[in-house]
């Protein structure tokens, strides 16, 4: 009975020690996948797409803005030689304004955040695809996401490496 636990005890010590071995040969790396989107020359390009797509309503948000304004500042200015059924029609006329700002504002937000979250999924495909890439060419057997982790050695970080593939694509 002892030489049999005495077996087991050197069979169990070697697969501790090959399981060991076989972790200090694998490659680890960590990437900060908000960083990679941060610094993507995608990025940027989706910003200028978007305010290009979005620029003729914003500005008919700010026009709609500056109208409403300047009625106000008629009445405050012209209120007293103003008879009461102008200074009524020209505050009706704020008020409809006003609830017009606000579906139109409201439209826009919601517009510009769905297209915002359309095209940052597209990057995030694209980024995602390029730290598969840097894995595959890096020899890496597991990658990391940097934002999930409470500790990485800097030198485990391939975001900058994921980056510099991203700028090419």
């Amino acid at each position: 009975m002892k030489t049999f636990f005495k077996v087991i005890t050197l069979a169990a010590a070697m697969v501790s020690v090959s399981a060991v071995q076989a972790a200090d040969t694998s490659k680890i790396g960590v990437v900060f996948p908000s960083k990679v989107m941060k610094e993507s020359p995608q990025r940027a390009r989706i910003i200028k797409q978007l305010e290009g797509e979005f620029k003729g309503r914003y500005e008919e948000l700010q026009s709609l803005e500056k109208s409403i304004k300047s009625i106000e500042t008629k009445i405050k200015k012209d209120g007293e030689l103003l008879n009461k059924s102008e200074v009524t029609s020209l505050q009706r006329d704020i008020e409809g304004k006003i609830s017009e700002y606000k579906l139109k504002r409201k439209a826009f937000e919601e517009d510009n955040r769905r297209r915002q979250g359309e095209e940052n999924q597209k990057v995030l495909s694209i980024v995602s695809k390029v730290i598969n890439e840097v894995a595959k060419e890096g020899g890496y057997d597991l990658i990391l996401n940097g934002e999930q982790i409470v500790f990485s050695k800097p030198a485990l970080d391939i975001s900058d490496k994921v980056i510099q593939k991203i700028s090419t694509k």
